[in-house]
């Protein structure tokens, strides 16, 4: 469903600019390539401003601000990263990465790649080739959420863990980006009674970006799992409630939060982290800093997936 969206967006501009050019450049041949250049810029421009946004928020909590340079390498990178995988590897190459299997997996323990917000399992691409080359079995879902709330996506979680596990014999490892982290949650507060102990429920969760606390960038925004999302919302509230009660599934699991002081999207850098709020603390979460990293460049952090392999790897 995100591919098909994100097709007719591409289309969609495609077409806007054509037509602008043919209206314009009767008029002015330079007013026309101004309005393709604006076009062009549209993206970097968002980013830029999400990025501002970001630093302001930072000092009007008196939190100190990354260095510019530094921020500026993080907009340069997540343009690049935004581009490449919201105009072609999601539109275009959900499946050009099939899962990864192998006949040896039994023994091993596997991972389960979550996206985040409209994505598709393409914005893996580059970490699935990685883990393919090591050998290590993967499965990355396709969630079918568009603006859907986020309990839509259980189905298709539960269905890809227990796959996982029945392939390797393992409890599987997930690996969750942005919203994924709170598809994770909410599937794990779904378990009751013998499910909370399933061999398909992982030990381990590594969340990267997560709005955990959610994100003020989702009031700008339309959509149901897009209200669950702000900070203070009715549905992190019940969430936090429900993963408080004795024996749930959330406090059996050990978290590894993942952020960024340069996250553009999930900011300050508490609101990813579970350990941040006492409402919503787990007494087996660990965080882990990718400092100068923006939110959808976290996925190519090669601290991340060191994070990743010692987990499947465990001394």
């Amino acid at each position: 469903m995100v591919a098909w969206w994100l097709r007719a967006v591409s289309l969609f501009n495609v077409l806007c600019v054509i037509a602008w050019c043919a209206w314009a450049w009767p008029r002015s041949p330079w007013l026309a390539a101004a309005g393709v250049v604006l076009a062009m810029l549209a993206g970097r421009l968002w980013l830029g401003l999400q990025f501002l946004v970001m630093q302001a928020w930072r000092r009007r909590l008196q939190l100190p601000p990354p260095d510019p340079n530094v921020v500026l390498r993080a907009w340069n990178a997540e343009t690049h990263e935004s581009a490449r995988c919201f105009a072609w590897l999601m539109p275009w190459r959900e499946h050009a990465v099939a899962d990864h299997l192998p006949a040896d997996a039994a023994g091993r323990t596997g991972v389960v790649l979550v996206h985040g917000w409209l994505c598709n399992r393409a914005v893996w691409t580059e970490a699935m080739r990685g883990l393919r080359a090591r050998n290590i079995p993967f499965i990355a879902v396709s969630l079918p959420l568009f603006l859907h709330r986020i309990e839509n996506a259980r189905g298709t979680l539960e269905a890809a863990a227990k796959r996982m596990q029945s392939a390797t014999g393992q409890r599987p490892l997930l690996v969750a980006h942005s919203m994924g982290g709170l598809v994770v949650r909410d599937w794990l507060r779904s378990l009751e009674g013998d499910a909370v102990g399933a061999l398909h429920v992982p030990a381990e969760v590594v969340t990267i970006g997560s709005p955990h606390h959610g994100s003020l960038l989702a009031y700008c925004a339309g959509g149901t799992n897009v209200q669950q999302m702000r900070p203070g919302s009715r549905w992190l509230a019940q969430l936090q409630r429900d993963e408080a009660r004795a024996g749930s599934a959330f406090a059996r699991v050990r978290w590894h939060c993942v952020f960024s002081d340069c996250d553009n999207v999930v900011f300050p850098e508490a609101t990813a982290q579970l350990g941040s709020a006492p409402s919503s603390s787990s007494p087996h979460s660990q965080s882990h800093s990718l400092a100068g990293y923006a939110h959808v460049q976290m996925l190519a952090a090669p601290q991340l997936w060191t994070l990743v392999r010692s987990l499947l790897n465990p001394r």
